[in-house]
């Protein structure tokens, strides 16, 4: 038997091995001043690559005003816990509107994080019965929500339509076996490369095979299609998304996330799962501020 703890210090872990002399450069930079594109670092200016305020709202003089109006009006955390429990505003509802309406989904239901809103979605949309396809270069959020998944997952190569298609036609086998169905993910643009997702090319197989598609699309929302809609609004193929997901942590210089789609959908997700989705308690203060711009199968082939 060993001491957990024990076994953590002698094994910190892929990281964590470097946190000696990584932590507060390579790891956990400390930077100073303002965010935006030259911030301080280690006493120097430098170009900030890494920030995801990609409109500069940030900083911006209406989204501070707004910030201020909305902290002296409601405070910091209104209402006090989760919505379920403590209390539904009109604000919540009226940017639910809003956003379902600005992606072009019937419904849409607020999150109080991304990636925790994404493990949960994920969960709450699949059964055990259930077979999930996946892009191999998805974010961490989307494969920590497949690891809860209690049936058959498969991934393909990234971008790889051939890849894709020898993919969900496994999946389609094991689906029709077991009395499931198939939820594919993949995403709008791809955090760390920046390629956007082939949503159009797997839309299309959608003649080919049943399955239901979300997309991640936090780093595509605001800044991608002729109204900042999104990725799949750029590709022409928004319709085709049946659950969207997002985030205001980008291009909306915020904090919290949605998922819109079908209205009967997104109010089983609401309803029926609660407990899994993170509600968000924060709704009033987010609402002023983005309100004003509106203007493990895991195969691999």
């Amino acid at each position: 038997m060993k001491d957990i703890f024990e076994r953590i210090k002698e094994n910190p872990g892929p990281l964590g091995q470097f946190a000696d002399y990584g932590e507060g450069y390579f790891i956990f930079p400390r930077l100073e001043g303002p965010i935006g594109p030259r911030m301080k670092f280690q006493g120097k200016e430098v170009i900030f690559w890494s920030a995801n305020d990609y409109l500069g709202l940030c900083n911006h003089p209406e989204v501070l005003e707004a910030d201020a109006k909305a902290a002296a009006e409601y405070g910091m955390f209104y209402p006090m816990g989760a919505r379920a429990m403590s209390g539904e505003t009109e604000q919540h509802l009226q940017l639910e509107r809003e956003l379902a309406d600005f992606v072009g989904k019937e419904s849409a239901y607020l999150l109080n994080f991304g990636y925790q809103g994404m493990v949960s979605t994920i969960d709450a949309l699949v059964s055990r019965h259930d077979v999930i396809v996946y892009d191999s270069n998805s974010h961490a959020c989307i494969v920590d929500g497949v690891r809860l998944h209690m049936g058959k997952s498969f991934m393909f190569r990234h971008n790889d339509m051939d890849s894709f298609e020898k993919n969900i036609k496994r999946a389609t086998k094991v689906a029709e076996e077991n009395g499931g169905g198939i939820l594919v993910i993949t995403e709008g643009v791809f955090g760390m490369t920046g390629q956007q997702g082939k949503l159009k090319e797997i839309a299309e197989f959608k003649k080919q095979y049943s399955f239901r598609l979300l997309v991640d699309d936090a780093h595509g929302f605001g800044t991608l299609g002729k109204t900042g809609a999104g990725a799949g609004e750029e590709q022409g193929c928004q319709d085709q998304i049946d659950v969207y997901f997002s985030t205001f942590a980008k291009s909306m210089a915020g904090f919290g996330a949605f998922i819109a789609g079908n209205k009967e959908i997104i109010r089983y997700l609401k309803f029926t799962n609660f407990r899994k989705i993170i509600d968000d308690a924060n709704g009033n203060w987010r609402f002023k501020k983005i309100r004003t711009f509106k203007n493990k199968t895991r195969n691999q082939s």
